[in-house]
């Protein structure tokens, strides 16, 4: 069957693969519509993290399980299950973590295997909507992370993540948000979506800061636009670097939060939520355009006013 695979040099390909051999409790699934994840991006340009050549790319699906027809959406975080963090209720942050799409063939294909307890079944929601959930999973575990804000906050970025922040922090009752990006075409679609000011930066003291971006700038942002005391959440990937001066982290108190992928609960949390998120910002491509959308995002010369490029597969 024909799927996106990274080929080894900074950019993807067509091949033709086989359904791999499934490992036990696994339940083919057929990929209705799927999304490009920064964490996508950065493993085909930078190589962060590291994916073998020929390794069929995609996290963030939504499908049929083969078997029932039911259609579901896949946690691609795959635990241990035995390992201290396991143990501890943190299994998204297992040791021996495997990642759908990383460390084994993902859904930028015809079908994939899913670990059974991987699959969440989802109703009244569209493909689009659908294939948000990881997005929207990811922002969640990122506000639940730090204490929930008294004050203002900010939310640097205006991507996929920082939308889908937006999305969450409206949905639990946070006002006076600020979202940042550097395309104004961006702005107007955090505007939209309820952010109550916009700008290139954040110029405020904020309770908590969400770095969707990943830049050095962003990161150190994030820190000191946060208020003595207050969380300094990281959540994007575009740098390898953290600079931040040590004197505002020691004297002002301030905490900075790594945030990483997200917990079971929290993913069908996200499942439930995603039917009342807009997809103004979705870009949807037939599958057989999906390389070239694919490079044209590696190059930059996608829409702007749509962050997240999404594959639909031929059903």
């Amino acid at each position: 069957m024909k799927a996106l695979v990274y080929d080894g040099h900074r950019s993807v390909r067509w091949q033709n693969v086989r359904l791999p051999f499934a490992h036990e409790g696994d339940v083919a699934v057929d990929v209705l519509q799927a999304g490009v994840c920064g964490t996508d991006m950065c493993a085909v340009r930078d190589g962060r993290p590291a994916i073998e050549p020929g390794m069929t790319l995609g996290h963030e699906f939504v499908g049929r399980r083969r078997d029932t027809g039911q259609l579901v959406v896949g946690n691609p975080l795959v635990a241990c299950g035995n390992c201290r963090n396991c143990l501890r209720g943190k299994a998204h942050l297992c040791l021996q973590r495997v990642v759908i799409g990383v460390h084994r063939p993902g859904a930028f294909t015809g079908s994939v295997w899913v670990p059974e307890s991987r699959l969440v079944p989802i109703d009244g929601a569209s493909l689009e909507q659908a294939a948000l959930v990881d997005p929207v999973a990811t922002a969640l575990h990122a506000f639940r992370l730090a204490p929930r804000p008294e004050g203002p906050v900010a939310v640097l970025g205006a991507g996929a993540i920082g939308l889908s922040l937006l999305f969450v922090l409206k949905s639990h009752g946070i006002g006076d948000i600020t979202v940042t990006d550097l395309s104004g075409e961006r702005l107007d679609l955090a505007l939209a979506a309820g952010a109550d000011r916009t700008g290139a930066s954040a110029d405020g003291v904020y309770d908590v800061v969400y770095d969707t971006v990943g830049s050095v700038a962003t990161r150190r942002d994030a820190v000191l636009r946060t208020i003595p005391g207050g969380d300094a959440v990281l959540v994007g990937l575009h740098s390898a670097e953290l600079q931040v001066a040590a004197g505002p982290v020691i004297g002002g108190e301030r905490t900075i939060r790594g945030s990483f992928g997200y917990t079971d609960d929290e993913f069908r949390e996200a499942a439930g939520m995603v039917s009342r998120l807009s997809t103004d910002w979705v870009q949807t491509v037939d599958f057989d355009d999906a390389e070239a959308a694919f490079h044209a995002l590696l190059a930059g010369r996608s829409d702007v006013r749509r962050p997240k490029l999404q594959m639909r597969m031929a059903r």
